[in-house]
């Protein structure tokens, strides 16, 4: 009898094209997928604290140094440009950003 059940869910399931997994496999698969959002979360932490950071350094530059980080990294800027939008330029060029799959 449990041949015959296993037999007609493997028909009803490839019917509806879907795929039965062991109990086993979908018990790690749900430890994989949570410990991947928990990264995921961490690292979103990590460049949200790195950037802060980042920022705070740029502000603290002097103008000379930031006209230097621009020019090493071959962005344009104007050399009359404030601190503040020099630092913008710098911090906007160096932030991590999180790529979207």
């Amino acid at each position: 009898m449990q041949r015959f059940k296993n037999w007609l869910i493997t028909q009803l399931t490839k019917k509806d094209k879907l795929v039965c997994v062991p109990e086993s496999w979908q018990r790690d698969y749900v430890k994989l997928a949570s410990k991947e959002l928990k990264n995921k979360g961490v690292i979103a932490s990590l460049i949200t604290e790195y950037n802060g950071l980042l920022k705070d350094y740029y502000e603290k530059c002097s103008v000379k140094d930031l006209q230097e980080e621009l020019k090493a990294a071959e962005v344009d800027f104007k050399v009359s440009a404030p601190k503040e939008e020099l630092a913008k330029l710098a911090y906007e060029e160096f932030k991590m950003v999180v790529e979207k799959d």
